[in-house]
């Protein structure tokens, strides 16, 4: 009973501090996408064509007599429907290394669904955040662990690798199942707000997903990811932590982190822009951020 209790107040330490950090990533995500929007669009000024994102940061007012000598030259109304439409909302098209992406009306291909799982299994906060957990783990060992996975640095890079190995294998194992049935790996946020309603829809979200097609569908990816994560561990975890009680415990824990993400991406409209008022990215650097595209 102490062990459980135990491993529950770690785990939520390590999530809260995994909240924060990849809090703080997503609003770096989207000022380095709005800044390349704007570096393209002064790069295709020769074209006559309007850009909203440089024409909100380079907007100088003209005369009336400029205003009357540009007209001619500006294109018409119905030639902008050609135009590529880019996102008002660019953290929501790149939430896709936020947790979960948020769905789309566009479908997703293998290619994209694979720039999805690589950017979350393999891009610097998934190398990072490890790290702290591994750090808490030498600060508040488990009690019946041997020396070597305690004292040392040894210690430190096994509780690293087993929070690699953890998470790697619940990323893999959803995208392979994800893949061979059709899922859809994008999250569908509540239509209503009342927070009660979006939290059970967040919750829900974790046994029901949505296929490409956009059916209801039993969300075997999560089952398959959480099992993966919890037994992987069963290969290299010291005697008497490598047992299938035990095992289950951590298939139960990665569940659990399944839907802490969902909750976070169904209200990350409430709670981004908070990040978003801190400043991050002026802290954060650059190289934190994978370039990526959709």
């Amino acid at each position: 009973m102490i062990i459980r209790t135990y491993r529950s107040k770690h785990f939520i330490r390590v999530t809260a501090i995994a909240l924060c950090l990849m809090g703080a990533y997503s609003p770096v995500v989207a000022s380095q996408e709005t800044k390349k929007e704007a570096d393209l669009c002064r790069s295709s000024s020769d074209a006559k064509l309007p850009c909203s994102s440089a024409a909100a940061t380079k907007e100088i007012p003209e005369t009336p007599s400029q205003q009357a000598a540009n007209l001619p030259d500006a294109p018409q109304p119905q030639g902008q429907s050609n135009l590529p439409s880019s996102s008002s909302h660019p953290q929501e098209e790149n939430s896709a290394v936020l947790f979960l992406p948020v769905k789309s009306p566009r479908t997703l291909s293998f290619g994209d669904k694979f720039t999805i799982y690589t950017h979350q299994t393999f891009g610097p906060p998934a190398l990072i955040l490890p790290a702290f957990k591994a750090g808490m783990g030498m600060a508040n060992p488990t009690k019946h662990y041997p020396r070597e996975w305690k004292d040392g640095a040894g210690a430190f890079g096994r509780l690293y690798g087993d929070s690699i190995a953890t998470v790697t294998s619940q990323r893999t194992a959803r995208f392979l199942t994800g893949v061979a049935l059709h899922e859809d790996p994008r999250y569908v946020r509540s239509t209503s707000k009342n927070p009660l309603v979006r939290t059970a829809h967040a919750l829900a979200f974790t046994l029901i997903d949505k296929t490409d097609s956009g059916r209801n569908t039993i969300a075997f990816s999560n089952f398959a990811g959480a099992a993966a994560g919890g037994f992987v561990g069963r290969a290299y975890l010291p005697h008497g932590y490598s047992d299938l009680t035990h095992a289950e415990q951590r298939m139960a824990f990665q569940f659990m982190s399944i839907a802490i993400q969902n909750i976070a991406a169904e209200f990350q409209p409430q709670w981004g822009p908070l990040v978003r008022k801190l400043r991050i990215n002026k802290i954060i650097p650059e190289w934190w951020v994978p370039r990526h595209e959709k």
